[in-house]
């Protein structure tokens, strides 16, 4: 018995046929409006320091956040920044997260 070697082809739609977006287009699209976009904020120096307090943590000991990260991008944010981000998760609810803004 001779197997068929044909394969059958899968009905894809072409990328040929949806319309392309300049990079103005591109530039202009907020995604911080997006649902799985997670909640971005900077805090102040006095809430730095409460929590570099209240966790005893210095800046160089949390993860950091290219200050080119599109979520960042309407936060005007600067180098040395703390930044919130809250995460909702369905199944444990909000979850906080910290992150120090770097240059590139």
């Amino acid at each position: 018995m001779v197997k068929s070697t044909k394969r059958v082809k899968s009905k894809k739609t072409s990328k040929a046929n949806k319309p392309k977006k300049s990079s103005r287009e591109l530039s202009e699209i907020d995604i911080t409006k997006h649902y799985l976009v997670p909640k971005h904020i900077i805090l102040s120096e006095e809430e730095k320091k409460e929590l570099s307090e209240k966790y005893k943590l210095s800046l160089s000991d949390l993860p950091k956040i290219k200050i080119s990260d599109p979520a960042l991008k309407n936060l005007n944010a600067k180098p040395g920044d703390l930044v919130k981000i809250i995460r909702n998760n369905p199944w444990i609810g909000e979850e906080i997260y910290y992150r120090v803004v770097v240059e590139d």
